[in-house]
């Protein structure tokens, strides 16, 4: 591994990166509880929310940059048969009091010409520009639901604001976290999906996409023992940088950089986790999971879907359902990422990849 010799910019005073962690800790504080107490106010107003059942969950996992939201994406196109949450219910309403008093919100909103959704959209528009060569995404996009896990602090996005701390890093490896805080963080989640279908339709499968579950899958595979999982896998060479490459304006935003080699030696070990996971998981979890390689989801999409439906032996689509389908594989087809990124960007060798693990992620020492 290359290392840089010169002091870190953020080991530094940064007025912004200051001024960014004053502001977002206390607003986000806020945010969350107000999210809890929803929560909470959900017991009350809908006491049969724990009855409502999860049937036949799929999970994408694997690693971050390998292909899991186009694979997501393709699959979330067959909505007569699964349902997964949109980036607006994710941050604006986990709770299911909330889903319902936005879309009142938004019923209203229509009924006077939708100059609030109007405004919305501009601003989404914005914001797209920015990340559309990253991570496309938008308010009514299928997106990873463990943003869901943001007020229960169960979301590895956490990365972004505190990279040093130790319980970031057990909370990316899950299985380092303590036993009681797993169960916490899996029934918090069991209650997210909940809510979820209870709002989209009870009939539904849930379709999730969180390369962070990859460490998750032993305790999802327990908590949903009918839930199938994908789990995706890519070179580290293109994963690795991809993957900091990624984060590197969210960490800015807090004054950490993605070429810090503190945090590049983290993701390198997290990511040889993820990857170690998931041949283990295929192996303990024989038909339960189908790997999928990126190239293959690149190259040749309307195979990879074909043999997501025949692995596990999912229903045909609807006529509208097939439509969408075939829009979405043309898309993908023509898609050429202008995401550009290389290992030395990070201070890396190709062999700085090819050493086996031989520590844990967490250790006591910490990060």
């Amino acid at each position: 591994m290359i290392l840089h010799n010169s002091p870190s910019k953020t080991d530094s005073f940064n007025l912004p990166a200051v001024l960014a962690k004053t502001v977002a800790l206390p607003v986000f504080t806020l945010i969350f509880l107000i999210h809890r107490l929803a929560f909470a106010l959900d017991l009350i107003l809908f006491p049969q929310l724990k009855n409502v059942p999860i049937k036949k969950p799929l999970f994408i996992v694997g690693l971050p940059r390998s292909g899991t939201t186009t694979a997501h994406r393709l699959m979330a196109s067959h909505k007569e048969l699964y349902t997964s949450m949109p980036l607006w219910e994710l941050i604006f309403a986990p709770a299911l009091c909330q889903k319902y008093l936005i879309w009142g919100v938004y019923q209203a909103d229509a009924a006077i010409g939708g100059p609030v959704h109007k405004a919305v959209n501009w601003i989404q528009v914005k914001l797209a520009a920015i990340m559309d060569n990253i991570h496309p995404t938008g308010l009514t996009d299928p997106e990873e639901d463990y943003l869901g896990l943001l007020p229960f602090d169960g979301c590895f996005l956490r990365v972004l604001i505190f990279p040093f701390a130790k319980s970031t890093w057990a909370l990316g490896d899950f299985s380092s976290l303590p036993v009681a805080k797993r169960q916490k963080l899996i029934t918090a989640y069991r209650g997210l999906v909940q809510r979820h279908l209870k709002f989209r339709g009870e009939d539904k499968r849930l379709l999730s996409k969180n390369p962070s579950f990859t460490k998750w899958v032993n305790d999802l595979a327990k908590t949903f023992p009918d839930a199938g999982f994908v789990g995706m896998y890519r070179d580290l060479e293109q994963v690795v940088p991809s993957q900091l490459s990624s984060i590197h304006l969210g960490l800015q935003i807090f004054g950490y950089s993605a070429k810090d080699p503190r945090i590049v030696k983290k993701f390198v070990t997290l990511l040889k986790h993820y990857e170690d996971g998931i041949k283990e998981h295929e192996e303990n979890l024989g038909s339960r999971m189908l790997p999928l390689d990126f190239k293959a989801i690149a190259d040749k999409p309307e195979k990879a879907v074909e043999a997501l439906y025949e692995h596990f032996h999912l229903p045909k689509r609807n006529n509208l359902d097939a439509a969408r389908l075939s829009n979405l594989l043309a898309e993908t087809k023509a898609y050429r990422s202008r995401h550009s990124y290389s290992l030395r960007d990070f201070g890396l060798e190709v062999q700085d990849l090819k050493s086996p693990l031989t520590s844990p992620l967490v250790n006591s020492a910490g990060a």
